[in-house]
């Protein structure tokens, strides 16, 4: 199997990573430039969360640089959004990655629909709060929508379908913006109380740990529906146009059990043949489940032949809030390599490295992304005296590579609150 390097692509985080840089104009071909010196030639590049990043035709979207710009905080903020506006950056890294031989993914954040006020909350999110899903108190949960509902199912569906119709070689669903998928939306409880006579919303992982259990399985479904109309879709786009359009989800690797908490019902989607890849995010944010282990996973992949790339990041955790600017501190070069080289050795297909728009451009991560491409270079990298030296590990680096979202040791969410 080839080992490939996947680079997570923000265009906007390209340029908002670093408060002295504005567009170019050619934006989209000098981060895939900077990709293709890191010896990184597979790209997954933003379809957007609830704001969209490429410019849709379905008439529900809501797509950057289209905002209300009363939304739009900042000169280069705004700067940014004129770069959408004006052209289609999807579509110009479509046609320049092509041009340089790179492999292009579109990637759409499954569930992330910020606050009212927001410029990333579409109009979508915005006009219909009968589907925003629900807190277990009965609050409404904003930044959510219910899978339960085949109106927003549809919602996730078409635009990915439309990004597979632009030509993109494979899709990303990312999972990891933001779990859990699923909460207490009537849609869901509901028939829950009708088959079962019980309130889910008294169950707790912590009580009755077989019935919550079987709730989360109950909700997962409405997951995996998606995904079968997903793959429904795109199957016939394959015959259409005689291509495969691989179907990527990207999980938290705290396990399977702790997966189908969120809604994703990982063993079922492999086994029923609805995905393609699996990329793995180490999200630290569950207090019950506080083992990221990828070799389940691996195991998982060699039984039904689905490739699995293990995760690493170009940005540190995001302590005390996020400011749009990496933190020197706490990225370790060092760590990351070695984190990538534990992969190869344990039979990863490869790396998915998520926000790479960043670490192509910053000194030192350049140099251990380049390493990656080659295991034997990665590991040269690794065992070097001199790149141990540079980057020691110390208190405040030595997680660099887990997921920048994940939670600070004693703020992590109890499941029996989800």
């Amino acid at each position: 199997m080839d080992w490939t390097i996947q680079g997570v692509i923000e265009l906007g985080c390209w340029i908002g990573h670093f408060p002295w840089r504005w567009p170019t104009g050619h934006d989209a071909e000098d981060c895939i430039d900077a990709h293709l010196d890191c010896n990184i030639l597979h790209l997954v590049w933003e379809l957007g969360r609830s704001v969209l990043a490429y410019h849709s035709d379905l008439p529900h979207a809501t797509c950057k640089g289209f905002e209300d710009p009363a939304l739009i905080d900042g000169a280069q903020a705004r700067a940014v959004a004129k770069m959408y506006r004006e052209r289609c950056q999807l579509r110009a890294a479509l046609q320049y990655g092509r041009e340089r031989g790179c492999t292009v993914y579109g990637r759409l954040s499954m569930n992330r629909h910020y606050r009212p006020g927001s410029p990333h909350r579409g109009q979508f999110a915005q006009n219909h709060p009968e589907w925003l899903e629900v807190n277990r108190d009965g609050t409404l949960d904003v930044t959510r929508m219910c899978f339960a509902t085949p109106e927003y199912r549809r919602e996730r569906v078409e635009i990915l379908v439309e990004a597979a119709g632009l030509c993109c070689e494979g899709l990303c669903l990312d999972f990891c913006r933001q779990p859990p998928a699923v909460r207490y939306h009537p849609a869901f409880v509901n028939p829950w109380r009708e088959q079962t006579g019980q309130d889910p919303r008294d169950l707790t992982l912590s009580g009755d740990r077989d019935a919550f259990l079987a709730w989360a399985e109950f909700r997962a479904q409405a997951v995996t529906a998606m995904l079968t109309e997903l793959r429904a879709e795109l199957d016939a786009l394959s015959a259409r146009y005689d291509r495969e359009i691989p179907m990527q989800v990207r999980i938290p690797n705290d396990g399977f059990e702790a997966n189908l908490i969120c809604g994703f019902a990982v063993e079922d989607w492999a086994r029923e043949g609805l995905i393609d890849e699996i990329a793995l995010s180490e999200l630290r944010w569950l207090e019950e489940y506080q083992e990221w282990d990828n070799e389940p996973y691996y195991e998982l992949g060699r039984e039904h032949g689905i490739p699995i790339f293990a995760p690493n990041n170009c940005l540190p955790n995001q302590r005390g809030g996020w400011s749009g600017e990496g933190n020197p501190r706490g990225m370790n070069p060092w760590l990351q390599a070695k984190r990538a080289l534990d992969a190869h050795e344990a039979g990863a297909a490869g790396v998915c490295v998520y926000q790479s728009d960043l670490g192509v451009q910053w000194q030192g991560q350049t140099d251990s992304l380049a390493a990656m491409a080659d295991p034997d270079e990665l590991r040269a990298y690794v065992e070097d005296p001199q790149v141990q030296e540079r980057y020691p590990v110390t208190e405040e680096n030595r997680t660099f590579g887990i997921d920048n979202h994940s939670s600070l040791p004693g703020t992590f969410i109890s499941a029996d609150t989800l």
